[in-house]
């Protein structure tokens, strides 16, 4: 199958992507490398797949471009790209998630309908719901208690317009909490590795008592990839959810307790738009695809502490590089500026000197001139 996969070069885009073209499918990728975190970690969650053939990158940004030129041919699109963050998502910067979340997500669909898909999957996210459950399950009134959920919502909520005006094959994925290897900069378990790898307090937002249900990132693949083929997922909206449902301060203990260090905690003002509690109902998710979690809370915390130890390692090793880079001293610039211009005229000489050599080359040879004749006596 050929997938177009947005977002290619994120967390669970890169993942996602590997995943496919393991499976033997081909992937068209596309990301415009956001500034939202650095591009060097999303260069690095692509080394793995970057010189497949099946494999093609596009660099650019979905909101501007020609859609054309990555739908044609495709079969099915896994559509992660969006403007991430919950905190970040009010203010000022609320035009971002507007044009990158909504925008986007009906431009693609707009753009795809007439494609004959086999499946449309969107990203969507536990954000949807906000407070209104201590378990949460897809038939609940959503009532999003940031400016990021309503704008993913409304995503979802465009899907399913489409799967029921245009019978396009489309499935939403309400995301929990996703974590493991590559994880983005902003998350709390990335956050917590890199304080306690730099014995650094360590920020926590709120009491530490709310509780996520965190989802190892192979357990979103693994349903992603499912979403392609299961024709039961079609127009259906889905909880995926790990199994994990824990505080944070549980979660950042056990990940002390993997790494063998304690970091002094910080604790912050809650922050608007986080809520208490985001635990998966899965029973649709079961029921649906027939798979539960593989992977426990203690056992992705160790893989993605792993991870987090051999990046930052990297990270700080390419600091030290730059840090110890001098740039040279006691050049004298006016002998470097007129050591340009000389060099600059020499060329413009040279130039000159081979154009009339030409011009001489090919110019035509005057006529010979006719002999005298001499007068007879």
């Amino acid at each position: 199958m050929k997938v177009l996969v947005t977002g290619c070069a994120g967390f669970i885009g890169s993942h996602v992507a590997a995943r496919l073209i393991k499976e033997g499918h081909e992937v068209m990728g596309v990301d415009d490398f956001d500034v939202y975190y650095s591009r060097s970690q999303k260069e690095k969650n692509l080394l793995p797949i970057l010189l497949s053939p099946q494999f093609k990158l596009v660099e650019d940004n979905l909101s501007t471009m020609a859609l054309i030129k990555v739908l044609k041919g495709m079969e099915a699109v896994v559509h992660l790209a969006a403007q991430p963050g919950v905190r970040g998502s009010w203010g000022a910067s609320f035009h971002r998630y507007v044009t990158n979340n909504l925008q986007v997500t009906q431009k693609l669909l707009e753009e795809s309908k007439g494609n004959k898909l086999k499946r449309f999957v969107y990203a969507s996210s536990s954000s949807v719901y906000g407070d209104v459950g201590e378990v949460l399950n897809e038939e609940m009134m959503c009532r999003p208690r940031s400016p990021y959920g309503v704008t993913k919502l409304a995503a979802e909520n465009l899907c399913q317009l489409y799967h029921q005006e245009y019978r396009m094959p489309t499935v939403s994925l309400r995301f929990f909490s996703v974590y493991g290897p590559g994880q983005r900069p902003d998350m709390a378990f990335n956050r917590f590795c890199h304080s306690i790898l730099h014995d650094a307090a360590i920020s926590i937002y709120g009491d530490g008592q709310q509780v996520r249900d965190f989802t190892y990132v192979d357990d979103v693949v693994e349903t992603i990839a499912a979403a392609l083929t299961v024709e039961e997922a079609v127009g259906q909206v889905v909880n995926v959810g790990g199994g994990s449902p824990t505080t944070l301060l549980e979660a950042l203990a056990l990940l002390e307790e993997i790494s063998g260090k304690s970091c002094p905690k910080t604790f912050l003002e809650r922050q608007k738009g986080d809520v208490m509690s985001t635990r998966a109902d899965r029973t649709k998710l079961e029921g649906i695809f027939g798979t539960k979690p593989k992977t426990p809370l203690r056992e992705g915390l160790a893989r993605q502490w792993e991870w987090m130890q051999k990046f930052v390692q990297s990270e700080d090793e390419e600091q030290a590089i730059r840090a110890q880079a001098q740039p040279i001293t006691g050049v004298d610039t006016e002998a470097l500026a007129q050591a340009k211009a000389d060099e600059k005229a020499g060329k413009k000489a040279a130039r000159k000197a081979k154009a009339g050599k030409a011009g001489k080359e090919t110019a035509a040879p005057a006529p010979e001139e006719a002999p005298k004749e001499t007068p007879e006596a």
